[in-house]
């Protein structure tokens, strides 16, 4: 009897201890640029719901991928709320181009709370029809803290060139912050130029390269901005661009910070320079510029527009990139523009290893240009 207590007692300790950690079943559903093979995966997915207890479903996969005309991660939700799928479980990572975008993109997405959706000690299922999944998972296991599990049901046959480790995902690099920055080169939270040359900030640190890009350095952003020592990919900081200065969030300041020596002209908290409402929060925007006295900060799925009142922005309006500038493209989805510049009388956005530039009286956009720097060494 005794014995019997002692096991009760850690059973409950045991089950007490699982629901005050808060660990979750999260499924990650990996996209495809084929609608066919996209509504096999999605089957695959809405399989393993009946199955098991899902906390929340990430659908991976951005629109307009290797010349296709959908929206993968936008298509996914879809079909899954029709097969039963509640879609306040559903979060759309609709930035990725490849797997391994997959895997970075996912693994940073957050909720409207600001809250990283994968997080350690999760168990997280890979969802695909396909061996791409296996790998995946096995750097989710390796890196992120969580259990992963693959889970690949389907007709597809294996080629001969396919292989376990896709991509080399799993041991293409030990080192995962070199391989995120590979895998998203480039995806700047920051780009100036100074003289002639081009300078990009990409999570900690600074690439600098002339126009032309035959030659290059790299340097620590914290030397130059020593108080994002603990910015991280998932801790990002916003840059707000207003030609000879930036105000840059992070971690509840609002620093105003010169251009031409980097020095700090003004800080405050955050509140006092754009108070949001409590509907939105600061995860869901990731840059923004100041044309005159109006404020636009761009995010995944919003766009916010204010102006400036005494010596705060106010008067707040959302809406989305999509519908506020014409021509956006369509491979950008609704947003995720992750920098954004002022060169001359245009404005520059940059999005995962692309530019578009516009003018901001007409908010007409350019054509879509790649990014093609070289990759740092080792």
């Amino acid at each position: 009897m005794k014995n019997l207590s002692c096991i009760l007692i850690l059973l409950f300790l045991f089950l007490s201890n699982s629901q005050a950690s808060g660990h979750k079943n999260v499924l990650l559903l990996l996209g495809s640029a084929n609608p066919d093979v996209l509504t096999s995966r999605v089957d695959v997915a809405a399989q393993l719901y009946r199955i098991r207890t899902i906390d929340a479903v990430i659908v991976s996969g951005g629109c307009g991928a290797h010349g296709s005309k959908i929206c993968e991660a936008s298509s996914m939700a879809l079909q899954l709320a029709g097969k039963g799928v509640p879609s306040s479980l559903i979060f759309k990572e609709e930035n990725s181009k490849t797997t391994v975008q997959n895997y970075i993109f996912s693994r940073r997405l957050k909720n409207e709370a600001g809250q990283r959706i994968i997080q350690g000690g999760d168990t997280v299922y890979v969802v695909s029809d396909h061996w791409h999944a296996i790998a995946v998972a096995a750097r989710l296991e390796k890196y992120d803290g969580v259990t992963a599990k693959f889970f690949i049901e389907g007709s597809i046959q294996p080629k001969k060139e396919d292989r376990l480790d896709y991509t080399a995902i799993f041991n293409g690099y030990e080192d995962n912050h070199l391989f995120t920055l590979k895998g998203t080169w480039l995806t700047p939270e920051a780009v100036w130029t100074k003289r002639d040359s081009i300078y990009y900030l990409s999570q900690d640190i600074i690439y600098a390269t002339d126009s032309s890009n035959s030659s290059y350095s790299v340097s620590p952003a914290k030397k130059l901005f020593p108080f994002l020592a603990t910015s991280s990919e998932f801790n990002p900081p916003i840059f707000v661009d207003n030609r000879s200065f930036w105000y840059i969030l992070f971690d509840g300041r609002c620093r105003k910070v010169s251009k031409k020596d980097f020095t700090i002209l003004q800080d405050q908290p955050i509140n006092e320079w754009l108070k949001l409402p409590d509907s939105l929060n600061w995860s869901e925007f990731n840059t923004g510029y100041i044309q005159t006295n109006k404020l636009v900060l761009i995010g995944n799925e919003k766009m916010l527009l204010a102006e400036k009142n005494g010596k705060q922005f106010n008067r707040i309006k959302i809406t989305s990139a999509e519908r506020y500038f014409t021509n956006w493209p369509y491979s950008w989805a609704k947003g995720n523009v992750s920098a954004i510049g002022q060169k001359n009388d245009k404005i520059v956005l940059y999005r995962n290893m692309e530019s578009v530039e516009f003018d901001p009286g007409s908010r007409i956009i350019g054509k879509a240009f790649a990014l093609k720097l070289k990759w740092i060494s080792n």
